[in-house]
């Protein structure tokens, strides 16, 4: 999956001001919105990859991990699963099932990551749980990815 849809050097910026990142992120999320209501597939897609880029910058930059950011955390976790949730359904749409199947999984892999550095707060674990639960719901069964290595006679 390219993972790489923002600037490395606007990615360092964006770790470093988590605030300017979250309204980043809110800013990408409704051009997707929009782009996908008016029928611009790709453009849609293009805005929520770089809307989930943003969000997992955020929910991996280095913040104070305490019960007075916890509205914070909630809000972070929340959309990086949404939108990796909702990119995985808007690849899905777009036939590209395998590349939709690797952003849930970075979502699942990135939410168990980040579990540990919220232990001191079991209400952030059990949400983490829960949209954990949501994206693994929304999977792809196994036969559903496509089969490269099989012959067709």
């Amino acid at each position: 999956m390219n993972s790489q849809r923002l600037c490395p050097v606007y990615r360092k910026w964006l770790q470093l001001h988590p605030a300017n990142a979250r309204a980043h992120r809110l800013s990408l999320q409704i051009q997707a919105q929009e782009a996908h209501q008016q029928g611009n597939s790709a453009f849609a897609r293009d805005m929520c990859y770089q809307a989930f880029e943003t969000a997992k910058v955020v929910l991996t930059a280095l913040q104070p991990v305490s019960k007075s950011n916890i509205t914070a955390a909630y809000n972070d976790i929340i959309s990086f699963g949404a939108l990796g949730m909702y990119l995985s359904s808007l690849l899905q749409r777009a036939y590209k099932k395998h590349e939709a199947h690797e952003v849930l999984q970075e979502c699942q892999q990135l939410l168990i990551a980040v579990m540990p550095l919220h232990a001191a707060n079991p209400s952030v674990c059990r949400l983490i749980s829960a949209v954990q639960n949501c994206v693994d719901s929304m999977g792809l069964p196994p036969n559903a990815l496509p089969m490269s290595n099989v012959a067709n006679h």
